[in-house]
């Protein structure tokens, strides 16, 4: 992952020079349409509910810039110069959206294919730092990343090896295959996503606290509780990440 800032516009403009760099200007041009293209590099299918999510998350990241840096109650000036060129971002993704080709979506915001040189880009690297200075968030690392799947995966694998009952399998193993795929797509949906999926996960955990009784049998609670710790250890920002496994104990009655 090259990006260090985490961000719409941080993230936008990581993708959009991934896909030039896997078809430069020399590629760009061959017939392939740039749904297929983004596919490929965020290795994705490009006919799955994960290739849809995907494609339909990066066309999204433009209109996620210019409602951040409106957030941010910039002079008008200043908030015009960060918003500069973004509605040719926008029209771009319009044009992935319709699968059109790599090079119109690409010649949309970038005379001539130009996408590392383009006006759009030092745009949306300005946006992006200004953005991390009002919260400074920052990317996981491929690291934490190849950390999650491996946790998310090994309780998948005890779960479906305790033979829970059938509604406390379901819901368990739903949550874990949803956040299983939003560190798959963290560099389209940011830190935010998978913290989403997880909070969701733990949401559905206590809202339906009957999940523990089973849990406890499998010998399992205690496992769980400190998986909870791990993981929101790595995936969360500031204090409190230590605590929370036992949080959620309490919240079961456990």
């Amino acid at each position: 992952m090259t990006l260090t800032h985490d961000n719409p516009a941080a993230r936008l403009r990581d993708v959009l020079l991934a896909v030039h760099r896997a078809f430069p200007n020399s590629r760009a041009q061959e017939p392939i349409s740039s749904w297929q293209a983004f596919a490929q590099v965020l290795e994705v299918e490009q006919h799955t509910s994960a290739g849809l999510q995907a494609i339909a998350g990066v066309a999204h990241l433009p209109d996620l810039v210019v409602e951040s840096i409106r957030a941010l109650n910039e002079e008008p000036e200043e908030e015009a110069h960060l918003l500069l060129h973004l509605d040719g971002l926008q029209a771009a993704m319009t044009g992935l959206v319709a699968r059109k080709s790599l090079y119109q979506v690409f010649a949309t915001f970038a005379p001539g294919g130009e996408v590392p040189r383009s006006a759009a880009m030092h745009s949306l690297a300005s946006a992006a730092r200004v953005l991390h200075r009002a919260d400074p968030l920052h990317a996981m690392s491929d690291e934490d990343v190849a950390r999650l799947e491996v946790l998310i995966v090994d309780l998948m694998d005890e779960v479906n090896a305790a033979k829970l009952p059938p509604r406390a399998n379901f819901l368990l193993l739903q949550h874990l295959h949803a956040l299983l795929q939003a560190v798959h797509l963290v560099r389209i949906y940011g830190r935010g996503g998978v913290e989403g999926a997880f909070d969701a996960f733990l949401g559905a955990v206590v809202r339906r606290p009957e999940t523990a009784e089973p849990l406890h049998e499998a010998n399992l609670l205690d496992r769980f509780k400190d998986w909870v710790s791990t993981v929101n250890g790595i995936i969360s920002v500031g204090t409190g990440a230590a605590g929370l496994g036992q949080q959620v104990m309490r919240m079961l009655g456990s």
